[in-house]
């Protein structure tokens, strides 16, 4: 089991309350929600920042470019978004033969 970051460094200006934060946003996935949330912990995002919360092959954090470097020091796999997206297709593979009794 594995928590992944890739290297989208897409620029943003993100509302967050009162305040904005501006930066390179990346995508922080996982293997499974528990995996996912003990790294948000770890790395200091709040829980409440998931996205896609509650579907299994879409769930992620959107992560600065710093929240990447903690990650990936705490134990994230940095990865290309073509290396993402092609985990991501197993966890749907996985999902939908979980879904349909075919494993």
């Amino acid at each position: 089991m594995s928590v992944y970051v890739d290297d989208m460094f897409r620029r943003a200006v993100v509302p967050n309350g009162a305040r904005t934060v501006s930066g390179e946003w990346c995508h922080m996935e996982a293997d499974t929600r528990e995996e996912l949330d003990a790294m948000a912990d770890k790395i200091g995002l709040r829980r409440s920042y998931i996205q896609k919360p509650g579907h299994p092959v879409y769930e992620h954090y959107d992560v600065t470019r710093p929240m990447r470097a903690r990650a990936i020091a705490a134990g994230a796999i940095p990865m290309i978004m073509l290396e993402l997206s092609a985990v991501r297709k197993s966890k749907r593979e996985a999902f939908l033969a979980a879904r349909d009794g075919l494993k």
